[in-house]
Parts: C-alpha cells; sequence; structure tokens
C-alpha cells in the first residue's frame, strides 16, 4: 500500500466519522514504526473526513499506477 492507492475498508471495520454507505477512499500517508514495515495509513475518505486505519484493515480496489496511467 502506497499514498494515491484506492482502497476501500473492510467488512465489519467502522468509525462513525465515514460517510454512510461510501467505506472507500485514498491512501494519503503510509506510516509505523522505523524499526519494521510501516503498518499503518492515514486515508482521506468522500465527506473530507481523514482517519487512520491498519493495512489489514483495508484491501486495495485500484492501485496508483492502475488509476494514473
Amino acid at each position: 500500500m502506497k499514498p494515491g492507492d484506492y482502497v476501500t475498508v473492510n467488512e465489519g471495520v467502522w468509525d462513525t466519522s465515514m460517510p454512510e454507505g461510501r467505506p472507500d477512499g485514498i491512501i494519503l500517508e503510509v506510516f509505523g514504526p522505523k524499526y519494521k514495515n510501516p503498518d499503518q495509513c492515514t486515508v482521506l475518505f468522500s465527506n473530507g473526513a481523514m482517519l487512520k486505519f491498519h493495512k489489514s484493515q483495508l484491501s486495495i480496489l485500484k492501485s496508483k499506477e492502475q488509476f494514473y496511467l
């Protein structure tokens, strides 16, 4: 996962700030501990909410390369 990827939040994961019926968004940043692979993402949703998720809670719908080519 990398910034620019179009993702959806996996079923069963929810936050009250997410738009109803639209669990999809764009990854803005990927981060985590410096001693291992980054494992957290900030996702921008259609309502402007920016929320943090663990990468295991997200699924890629379209990678950045597929989107912009």
